[in-house]
């Protein structure tokens, strides 16, 4: 499961590039700049779901409250 992350996060990375440097080519700035900031949220949501996971593993291992 770990693998398939990196690849999804990788791929929202690519599509996120692509995305920005075609509305850069065509003068729209700001819409990439939007268009960036989306992949990055989009990301960070994943990261922030996984980052809880691993908050709830170390408690259940440590079996803490």
């Amino acid at each position: 499961m770990s693998v398939a992350i990196v690849f999804k996060i990788a791929g929202i990375g690519i599509l996120v590039a692509i995305i920005c440097q075609l509305l850069k080519q065509t003068g729209r700035d700001d819409m990439a700049m939007l268009a960036a900031l989306a992949g990055l949220v989009l990301t960070l949501s994943i990261v922030s779901g996984l980052i809880g996971d691993l908050f709830d593993n170390v408690k259940r291992i440590f079996e803490l409250y």
